[in-house]
């Protein structure tokens, strides 16, 4: 069974808004006359490995927060059509492998992670919040790279202490 609709089509070629008459299947029928392609262009899209570490050193990622982060990154990366390749939950850092188009740079998709992770971690864990006075669980600073590989301990380590000595947390107590 088909149904006759007008719709509006916009040419790439003419950029002209023009009306045509497009035949639109309504029944079980389809799958005899459409051709499924995949959604996704995975020779055009791009990984990325990303890491996060917690604002505060005494915030660590265990128990229930760190058993509610993959379902929460899970979430996201579905929300906003983005491919999670790995996760990484630990004490001390956030880890995960993202599959997502070229077009989409770095900084939108951490910001984003960060801001969504941060909301649901504020209100979930209220404690948290008030130890925290921003409104970004995360510390300042993340470590972006392409690649699907997590990053070798080293690196994570090295990163961590950077990270907390930009911060100030190898100053010197005065008595």
């Amino acid at each position: 069974m088909s149904l006759n609709h007008e719709v509006s089509v916009q040419s790439s070629t003419a950029q002209m808004m023009k009306k045509e008459q497009v035949n639109v299947l309504t029944d079980s029928s389809i799958n005899d006359y459409a051709i499924f392609e995949p959604v996704t262009s995975d020779s055009y899209d791009i990984s990325y490995t990303c890491l996060v570490i917690p604002r505060f050193g005494s915030h660590y990622l265990i128990g229930d927060l760190a058993s509610r982060l993959p379902d929460w990154i899970q979430q996201i990366c579905i929300s906003f059509g983005w491919q999670l390749d790995f996760l990484v939950v630990d004490r001390e850092y956030l880890e995960w492998g993202i599959h997502i188009s070229p077009v989409i740079p770095p900084i939108y998709f951490m910001r984003t992670i960060r801001q969504q992770t941060s909301l649901q971690i504020f209100s979930d864990f209220p404690r948290i919040k008030r130890e925290n006075l921003s409104n970004d669980f995360w510390a300042i600073g993340y470590l972006v790279t392409t690649g699907k590989l997590p990053y070798p301990p080293g690196v994570i380590q090295k990163f961590i202490q950077q990270i907390r000595k930009q911060q100030g947390g190898n100053y010197i107590k005065r008595e």
